[in-house]
């Protein structure tokens, strides 16, 4: 299958180079894609592999066979699978199939080198990972590091001043007895309910900027299973994660509506300008596209 959009071509094919796997006399080969792009090639693993278990119970009632779909689930494939695939429309690989060629050429739509001089596939695989994260993971580690930052920024200027002791206090207590590895969201909703005042007291040392921004994911994260509902990504047989193409395409107007309902017209705006740049800074700073 080829997608090509002007002087895009993005396609499938099996790396008949690496060691195949065999199963019932046949070989089975890694999955890759092969992205030409302004005059620039790529040749990427294919990253269906790491999207497929919520469709594993389908997978298991077509094919009736362990070692053959967990040949699949690890990204092998035969030129015979492939073709019956794309013959039979067979779900929901076919479907994941389309949606990759769908999101690599998006994604390169959506840079702004594209067509200009600085354009390069170049680390392009690490790019295509971190785009296909889900974007509430992407708020999420990117508001947790603001927010530590500041916390220790807080802890820091509490050391100096003695009349700071019970900033001090709080902010030692946030920094170095929270479990980081929780998610954000999570954090931020149990200890309102177990620590209550010490949090609201942490919460008037921290920046405008950053409590606007707290607001704005807290908001989106309420939402957030309303928005999955709604783009029904798995039902289409699609990656199933909110990637940030979906939220360019739908997500964003879908969430617009919703907090327009909730927050009236002036906090909607602020609360999107706020996820916009998260996201916008998470997914164009050269920080991410590093290699592998």
């Amino acid at each position: 299958m080829v997608e090509e959009n002007g002087k895009i071509t993005v396609k499938h094919y099996l790396n008949k180079r690496a060691l195949p796997r065999s199963f019932e006399g046949n070989d089975y080969y890694p999955l890759y894609v092969q992205i030409i792009a302004a005059g620039h090639k790529a040749q990427i693993k294919s990253k269906i592999a790491n999207h497929i278990s919520p469709y594993l119970s389908i997978l298991q009632k077509t094919f009736h066979s362990e070692e053959f779909i967990e040949i699949i689930t690890c990204g092998y494939y035969s030129e015979k699978l492939l073709s019956a695939i794309y013959k039979d429309r067979m779900f929901p690989l076919y479907s994941l199939l389309e949606d990759e060629l769908t999101i690599i050429s998006g994604l390169l739509h959506n840079n702004k080198a594209y067509k200009t001089k600085n354009f390069t596939l170049v680390n392009f695989s690490c790019l295509y990972e971190v785009y296909l994260k889900d974007v509430i993971d992407i708020m999420e580690s990117a508001v947790k590091r603001l927010y530590i930052n500041e916390i220790n920024r807080i802890f820091l200027e509490s050391t100096k001043h003695t009349a700071s002791r019970k900033l001090f206090k709080v902010a030692n207590y946030f920094i170095h007895f929270i479990n980081w590895n929780n998610s954000f969201t999570d954090y931020y909703e149990i200890t309102y309910e177990v620590l209550p005042s010490e949090i609201k007291f942490l919460e008037n040392h921290l920046s405008d900027d950053l409590k606007k921004t707290i607001k704005a994911l807290m908001a989106f994260h309420s939402r957030y299973n309303f928005l999955k509902r709604t783009l029904e990504k798995t039902e289409k047989g699609l990656f199933p994660l909110i990637n940030y193409l979906d939220w360019l395409k739908e997500g964003r107007e879908l969430i617009n509506k919703e907090f327009m309902k909730i927050f009236g017209k002036q906090k909607t705006i602020e609360y999107l300008a706020a996820l916009d740049m998260i996201l916008s800074k998470e997914l164009r700073s050269p920080a991410v596209i590093k290699p592998c």
